[in-house]
């Protein structure tokens, strides 16, 4: 007798529905902006989301260098918490959240910009956060690395986007960032380390705001390309861009006579550039630069003719000084920021063009202003980076969220090409790469179960059919053995049956999502990432225990006081 057809269908739908759900249940998260502008050099488009317990809404701008998130304390604003908080995105309150645990005072290490003055001592402990406010069914995760501030070189809090674990004083304890707890959450963890990010645009008319995702992006926000950046070989400086040119409509000359080597920040609000390029935008723009505030401002009169004018700047970055590159176009409502008299001390707000001279090179940075017209793509998995030309949709556009998927193998598509919806590569075009990484610990942990699942579901149908195989009667012809009654051979009982998986299988998950291409890698030895064909996006839960990335940064302790 032998296994009937429904048996076996039967068994097969077991199967299914238990390995199904290892590979259907990751998402992207779309964190929502809070609908208002805030900032002392903006202003910028925040987002929302609760710390402690009970929750306090907080709103925030993103960490792209940083493992913990950072939250204005009361002690920075004295006397006026209504004021002062509201202008500061909220403050919060550690000694009425239930919820937190100090760790101690230590430097907050932000190592690039610290190196254009922006730095401060922090309050570490840990607290619960949610990625929105009430009502928004966005997730809670406990315990998480949470920083007060009181330092007015970061005018508002941040949530971090660093995937790396956070380290206190030496390496031995690493300690799981928030985007590494997203991605190894049991119930729907993100797809990947990765996300995107674009400023939005205050200027315009009617106002966008900002977008920010973890593990995809919105195809709604960005032009593709097909240009994909490796990391910056210092962990502390990812996003390593070559600015190849700078040239504007206002003048046939270009601004930049040479390629420079800079780094993109979330953090800085500016544009920092050589002297010698100020000096032209200078001339090109009619500015004055103020020694007293450090800023170039602006009177009604220029503003007025610039207006007229209608400007644009142009810079063309790409992983190296000469060769593949993508044009970033930024007009001039990018360029017009309102300075508050918390950034100049003057009585009232002032309007400023958002450029400063850097001393060195050190300082080379784009800030948040070429964010609004820069969509920027990260994926940790691939340790690449994708920027496109930023697209402003309408209120009444809905968001295409595009997941990133982990690189599976070497030709999987992901995040530094949002080019195709489907791979966060920033382009419809497909481009080949390589990448040495390999899945994260929740995809892992997804397909082990899944592998394990499977592999005692075939060895039990192999068993059943061994059984009945073996219990057919055969034809014997013993001395003085009557066949016909004597009983059946021994059956092997289950508890001596051994199956055995080979450790060589691999089972991969169909990997043809179709983000935005990535643009091929200029550095054969760094990792590039895979062209992206559109298809379906097949997700992985995780449910194992944190994998932690390299960690470079630790935290020095600092006296209390330096808060104060």
């Amino acid at each position: 007798m032998v296994v009937h057809e429904r048996s076996r269908s039967a068994l097969l739908v077991a199967v299914l529905s238990v390995v199904a759900p290892v590979v259907a249940e990751t998402k992207p998260l779309s964190i929502r902006p809070s609908q208002q502008w805030d900032g002392k050099d903006g202003p910028w488009s925040s987002f929302r989301i609760q710390v402690g317990t009970p929750p306090q809404q907080v709103r925030v701008l993103p960490a792209h260098d940083q493992s913990s998130t950072w939250l204005v304390l009361g002690q920075a604003c004295g006397n006026d918490a209504q004021g002062c908080g509201n202008e500061r995105g909220r403050l919060y309150s550690y000694d009425n959240s239930s919820t937190w645990q100090e760790t101690g005072f230590y430097d907050l290490e932000p190592w690039l910009e610290r190196q254009v003055g922006q730095d401060g001592p922090g309050y570490f402990g840990w607290d619960d956060i949610t990625l929105g406010w009430e009502g928004d069914d966005m997730p809670t995760l406990k315990n998480q690395s949470v920083v007060g501030i009181t330092t007015t070189d970061f005018w508002l809090g941040s949530l971090s986007l660093n995937p790396r674990p956070v380290n206190f004083t030496n390496y031995n304890n690493p300690i799981p960032s928030l985007m590494q707890n997203l991605r190894n959450r049991t119930k729907d963890p993100i797809p990947s380390l990765s996300w995107s990010y674009t400023a939005g645009a205050y200027n315009l008319a009617p106002k966008v705001y900002g977008s920010l995702v973890l593990g995809g992006y919105d195809t709604t926000h960005y032009e593709p390309n097909s240009l994909t950046f490796p990391f910056g070989g210092d962990q502390s400086f990812d996003f390593q861009v070559a600015i190849q040119s700078i040239t504007t409509s206002l003048t046939d000359d270009s601004l930049l006579d040479s390629g420079i080597i800079a780094y993109i920040s979330t953090l800085v609000p500016d544009i920092w550039l050589p002297a010698s390029v100020c000096a032209k935008f200078e001339e090109a723009f009619g500015l004055t630069w103020d020694n007293e505030t450090e800023l170039y401002l602006m009177n009604s009169s220029l503003h007025s003719t610039l207006l007229e004018q209608d400007p644009s700047v142009r810079f063309t970055v790409g992983p190296e000084v000469s060769g593949g590159a993508v044009t970033i176009n930024m007009p001039y409502w990018n360029f017009y920021q309102t300075a508050q008299p918390a950034l100049t001390n003057a009585s009232k707000p002032m309007m400023y063009f958002p450029l400063k001279r850097a001393a060195n090179d050190t300082q080379y940075v784009l800030g948040r202003t070429f964010l609004q017209s820069a969509h920027l793509s990260a994926d940790y998995e691939r340790s690449t980076f994708n920027l496109s030309q930023a697209l402003y949709p309408s209120s009444s556009t809905a968001q295409n969220i595009v997941a990133v998927l982990p690189p599976l193998q070497e030709t999987t598509p992901g995040a530094g090409n949002p080019g195709d919806p489907g791979n966060l590569g920033t382009d419809g075009n497909s481009s080949g790469s390589n990448s040495d990484s390999s899945l994260s610990s929740g995809a892992i942990a997804g397909i082990a179960v899944g592998l394990v699942v499977l592999a005692g579901m075939i060895a039990a149908i192999a068993f059943v059919i061994y059984r009945r195989r073996k219990a057919k009667p055969k034809k014997h012809e013993l001395e003085d053995t009557d066949v016909m009654h004597d009983p059946l051979p021994q059956e092997v009982s289950g508890e001596q049956l051994k199956v055995e998986m080979g450790g060589g299988l691999s089972h991969e998950v169909p990997g043809d999502m179709d983000p935005k291409t990535e643009l091929a890698a200029y550095d054969h030895q760094k990792p590039v990432e895979a062209d992206g064909n559109p298809g379906h996006i097949y997700e992985m839960q995780g449910d194992s225990g944190p994998v932690e990335m390299s960690g470079e940064n630790t935290f020095q302790k600092v006296p209390s006081s330096y808060l104060t």
